[in-house]
């Protein structure tokens, strides 16, 4: 097998490195954070892939992907059509389930319409249908003479008349009744007398037959009769009759039909068809919901927050802003005239008055007052206008839908059912049992002859059901949302989706694929991650956690340090013992010390009782206050559904409103239900809450570094002297690349986007700009003989050495510095940072704002970091907390489970399995 030769690597901070590797091998990049890893795998090898295929278009094609971002290189050889995996945020679209997300959905579909029996679409029972080849082979096998006929439903004179009138236009000369069959009635006598038949059993004559006809002019004879009924909306099926003229009998031998009947509804109908399986298209979709399985209502918790406010006190906090005080002005006058007090809580308002706010006065047909819902009403007709649909988001909360109750399909769907299993339920069930049915069909004959003309299909959905639940998700439904899944989950879900396409002699390039998981999870991985590779793939991994590093092929590991001191490459080992995995002395020696500590603690908690929110039932639960606090338990147990939609939802709620939380349990908002929350007294005064989750802080183009830390302001003001120095008619806004002064052609982005349709949306360098984000006339200003740009190029390192004691708040930058990203450049957009670096810049920006305690939630913040790195985030975090913050981590890393002050272990399994507190107490040995 030939070689991949990657030779003089400069992209970034690449010292130029040179690697080559077997192709078929599963190879391993570690290092610190900053060290250059994803330079060299996806900015240098997966770029150099993509533009090679890209190279393979047309020239009309290739037109628009000048300028497209390269890695900097002597020499590539031998490389494979490449697969990226990248660390993605979770989508918050509802429409985003597993099993569109894993790419599922279509393949099973498919299989399902494939082998599916004709099926009714008013009840999903089995039809009755025939075909042409059927009548013929009649024909042959009678020897008998035969009347074919057509049954007619007419129910009442007019109707039969012109019925008649247009039957005698398209040919038809006779019909009989079933009462005396040997009376034939031509249709021309019955109009001209113009008379009634009561009877509803009236055939129409097609054709009679001879058993004497040879076989082709039979053959002939039934096409033209199935042809006049097929494409005829006045019969559906064919009747042959023993011709009662050449025979004495008088039954029917036979019918034939033409369009699908259906006993049990004892009527024609018409097949499913695979559209109406499809809840992300007009047909398939719910009407009521289109196919979202929930609808949209009015939330009266978010409109009126606190209903301890009285309306004067803005209660209803839809009107509590400037724009809209001329509303609630409106509704105080309105008020007062009707004698509705304004001046007392709104939920000591009799429920006359609060109807009255809401609906307004239903007896009069025109209204001087806007109500609430008359307001939303307005907005539902300018939903054309995005300030419309921002507040009708902001104030609605998702029910379910009660036509589909969340089946997401239309009736016609909800009807589909092969071999005693409804197609919904596929869907809904749990992911192993999905398949075990798909399994099941295997020992069925006559399903599985059908499946064997469909056996690529069969083997996409068996392969990814059945990786689904090698990664541990066999206790998700297909059906739910990609929005409640925590982010073990869901980068299991993109692995599946990855590994599942079954291709062959690809480069598959993982980033990190253990974030999320357990330690007993990791070996699932590697099991899924060799089965890729011995279809011949090749396996390219950026990667920290040692286990899995460890059943690699091949380790390159880069470093020794971050940015401008990272991009060596320090050896390439096959599983020596790694650089980045030693701790420094300092680390040692500090942790030992930390867990020689006794662990008595004498300080406040807060507890939260009865929680309840998906899989989590009736929980009670309690976090210290100013200790480092673990959420621990296997991925998929509960960790997050309890940090996110308890503790965060719950301080939420009382911060905003003093009351605790006795409501529904809402996923889309990530609020559950719990029975009270206990706070230490002034706790609401002084402590601000923190939450750093797993979309690393909503990372995009235009959020910096110097953006996050409020250096940016600084900056610009600067700048904005100097030009008034300069007599130059510059405003604050025309040094911020989100405002006057950025690039017109890129609008202060440094790259421009393009949509390629089938090939997506491809980001360029501008240029115009060169990526500096700025106007040419802008970058003519100096502040400390450099321009703006070339402040925002420095690093966090260059910032402190050279600005540190001009600025006023250097507390981020110095957090910053000590957490590993002193390496990052102060412009560099945060969408181009790793997920750990995103979420430390954001925790460093939060601590660096407030003046307070804080309480930070961080959910997996080792994402993204080396050992080395994970070693020196413990000891900020365990520094923070003897400064008086408190801490609240939900990681896998066995420092944090080891080492933290108070460990809640969840599980003690995933899905329906988890839910539990396993242990909830003060830390004193290491948890597995």
């Amino acid at each position: 097998m030939s070689e991949l030769i990657c030779e003089g690597v400069t992209t970034h901070n690449l010292k130029n490195i040179s690697v080559n590797f077997q192709l078929g091998q599963w190879i391993a990049i570690t290092g610190v954070s900053g060290s250059g890893k994803s330079s060299l795998a996806f900015d240098t090898i997966y770029a150099e892939s993509q533009r090679r295929f890209l190279e393979t278009l047309g020239t009309y094609e290739r037109q628009f992907l000048q300028g497209l971002p390269q890695g900097k290189f002597e020499k590539i050889e031998n490389i494979p059509a490449a697969i990226a995996l990248k660390q993605n945020n979770k989508s918050s679209d509802p429409r985003s389930v597993i099993a569109t997300s894993c790419d599922i959905a279509e393949p099973l579909r498919n299989l399902f319409s494939f082998i599916m029996d004709s099926s009714c679409a008013f009840c999903g029972n089995s039809t009755k249908h025939h075909n042409v080849q059927d009548l013929t082979n009649y024909f042959h096998s009678e020897k008998n003479h035969l009347l074919l006929c057509a049954k007619l439903n007419v129910t009442n004179e007019l109707s039969q008349k012109k019925f008649f009138q247009e039957l005698l236009r398209e040919g038809f000369t006779k019909i009989f009744l079933s009462e005396n069959q040997k009376q034939m009635i031509e249709i021309e006598d019955l109009l001209a007398e113009n008379t009634r038949i009561q009877t509803q059993n009236i055939y129409i004559v097609l054709d009679r037959l001879d058993k004497d006809i040879d076989d082709l002019e039979l053959e002939n004879r039934a096409e033209s009769a199935w042809s006049l009924i097929k494409y005829s909306s006045k019969f559906s099926e064919i009747y042959s009759f023993l011709d009662k003229e050449k025979s004495s009998k008088n039954l029917i031998e036979k019918i034939f039909y033409v369009q699908p009947y259906c006993e049990v509804c004892n009527k024609v109908t018409t097949h499913i068809q695979s559209a109406h399986l499809d809840w992300q298209t007009t047909l398939g979709a719910c009407p009521h919901c289109r196919g979202l399985g929930q609808v949209p209502i009015l939330d009266e918790n978010k409109i009126i927050p606190n209903s301890s406010l009285t309306i004067e006190e803005n209660a209803i906090k839809l009107w509590s802003s400037e724009t809209f005080q001329w509303m609630k002005n409106a509704c105080i006058l309105e008020c007062k005239k009707r004698k509705i007090p304004t001046n007392i809580s709104y939920e000591k308002l009799s429920k006359h008055h609060q109807n009255f706010i809401w609906k307004g006065d239903l007896s009069k047909t025109s209204k001087d007052f806007v109500s609430i819902e008359d307001f939303f009403e307005v907005l539902e007709q300018e939903r054309y206008k995005s300030s419309s649909r921002i507040l009708l988001a902001r104030y609605r909360k998702y029910v379910l839908c009660q036509e589909c109750l969340g089946k997401r399909l239309s009736k016609i769907g909800q009807n589909a059912q092969c071999f005693g299993k409804k197609y919904t339920s596929l869907f809904e069930s749990e992911i192993h049992e999905t398949l075990d049915w798909i399994l099941s069909l295997e020992k069925h004959p006559k399903i599985f002859k059908k499946i064997n003309q469909f056996l690529d299909i069969y083997h996409e959905v068996k392969n990814k059901l059945v990786l689904l639940c090698d990664l541990g998700l066999s206790n998700a439904h297909l059906f739910r949302r990609t929005r409640t899944l925590s982010g073990g989950e869901f980068q299991r879900v993109l692995l599946c989706r990855v590994i599942g396409n079954g291709l062959t002699d690809a480069l598959y390039i993982l980033d990190e694929p253990s974030v999320g998981l357990g330690a007993f999870e990791i070996p699932k991985l590697i099991q899924c991650l060799h089965r890729l590779k011995d279809l011949g793939n090749t396996i390219l991994m950026v990667e920290h956690d040692l286990n899995l590093i460890a059943a690699a092929d091949i380790v390159l590991e880069l470093g020794p340090g971050g940015g401008a001191a990272g991009g060596f490459l320090l050896h390439r080992s096959e599983k020596e013992e790694l650089v980045s995995a030693k701790f420094s002395e300092n680390v040692k020696k500090r942790l030992l010390l930390e867990s020689g500590k006794q662990n008595d603690f004498h300080g406040s908690f807060i507890e939260i009782h009865n929680f309840t929110a998906l899989h989590c039932k009736n929980l009670n639960f309690k976090i210290p206050l100013e200790k480092l606090t673990v959420i621990a338990g296997p991925s998929g147990s509960g960790k997050t559904t309890l940090v996110s939609m308890g503790i965060e939802a719950a301080l939420e709620r009382y911060f905003e409103t003093n009351k605790d939380n006795n409501l529904e349990e809402n996923l889309d908002e990530k609020i559950g239900i719990y029975e009270k929350i206990i706070l230490p007294k002034n706790f609401k005064e002084e402590y601000d809450i923190v939450f750093v989750d797993q979309k690393a802080g909503h990372r995009s183009i235009t959020s910096t570094p110097a953006t996050l830390f409020g250096c940016m302001d600084y900056l610009r003001k600067k700048f904005f002297e100097e030009s008034k120095k300069l007599k130059q008619n510059y405003t604050m806004s025309d040094f911020s690349f989100n405002g006057d002064g950025g690039c017109s052609e890129c609008g202060g982005k440094g790259t421009v986007q393009d949509d390629l349709f089938f090939l997506g949306q491809v980001e360029k360098l501008c240029q115009k700009c060169e990526g500096k984000r700025f106007e040419p006339k802008i970058l003519e200003i100096c502040y400390l003989s450099k321009n703006i740009s070339q402040w925002l190029n420095l690093t966090i390192d260059e910032w402190l050495k050279k600005m540190g004691s001009l600025l006023p708040n250097v507390k981020p930058l110095l957090l910053a510095q000590k957490l590993g990203l002193g390496h990052l450049p102060m412009g560099i957009p945060t969408s181009q940072v790793s997920g750990g670096e995103a979420g430390r810049l954001r925790l460093c920006a939060q601590i660096g704002k407030t003046k307070h305690k804080i309480f930070c939630i961080l959910d997996e913040p080792t994402r993204g970091l080396s050992e080395y790195d994970i070693g020196n985030l413990f000891l900020c975090l365990k520094e923070l907390t003897e400064n008086g913050h408190t801490i609240v981590v939900v990681e896998h890393h066995s420092i944090f489970q080891k080492h933290s002050d108070y460990c809640v272990t969840m599980g003690p399994g995933s899905g329906k399995d988890g839910g539990k507190i396993v242990r909830c107490d003060f830390t004193k040995e290491k948890i597995i």
